[in-house]
């Protein structure tokens, strides 16, 4: 079995800093926990800047257009956007997705072309 670990860090004064100070004891039990001669994946990305109010704005009308013509609660459509975006992972048999508003101009792209896509196939057009 794969074990997986997410956390979120920022880089000050040259060094890593957790927002969440029980995120650094996390990556040091991670890691103390690993068996001897175990290869350890890692996956690092960096972003620069959160996306924008526009985008923002964007996902959540689109969300609230599907919504209202599907059927869905404006939460539930959220995540089937999500999901479709891949912004959602399952750990330990939960789900996790990333909040809109920690997502980057990148992620809140894939989430408008999403929504998009699920409207195409409701027949809806979010052009």
């Amino acid at each position: 079995m794969k074990n997986h670990l997410h956390l979120n860090a920022q880089i000050k004064d040259g060094a890593l800093h957790y927002p969440i100070k029980a995120n650094q004891s996390r990556l040091n039990n991670f890691l103390a926990n690993a068996p001897e001669g175990a290869n350890v994946e890692i996956f690092i990305s960096v972003t620069d800047g959160k996306g924008s109010n526009a985008q923002l704005a964007r996902v959540h009308a689109m969300c609230r257009e599907l919504a209202g013509e599907l059927g869905y609660t404006f939460e539930e459509m959220k995540i089937q956007i999500k999901r479709q975006a891949g912004l959602c992972f399952v750990k330990n048999g939960v789900e996790h997705c990333k909040s809109f508003a920690k997502c980057d101009k990148d992620d809140l792209s894939l989430a408008i072309q999403a929504a998009i896509e699920i409207g195409d196939f409701s027949n809806m057009n979010l052009r």
